[in-house]
């Protein structure tokens, strides 16, 4: 929980730093924490699978929107 407040609270330049830098793992840890915590099993399972399968294009994904609206796509 903790996690994901603290990433919600950071500017926009620093998100968009971890979109680059970390090749958005940061992102996708953040979105199964958040589902974990929302107790969202079958989402939280869609977001694991993305992030080994297409976790290597999502993070273009992740970085346009973190630039356009501040925040992640989240399902």
């Amino acid at each position: 929980m903790g996690y994901v407040k603290w990433m919600d609270g950071l500017s926009k330049v620093l998100k968009i730093v971890f979109c680059i830098f970390y090749l958005d793992l940061t992102w996708m840890v953040y979105r199964i924490i958040k589902k974990v915590n929302e107790k969202n099993w079958a989402m939280m399972a869609v977001w694991i699978v993305i992030a080994v399968l297409l976790g290597w294009i999502w993070w273009i994904v992740d970085l346009i929107t973190v630039i356009t609206s501040d925040k992640v796509i989240e399902f």
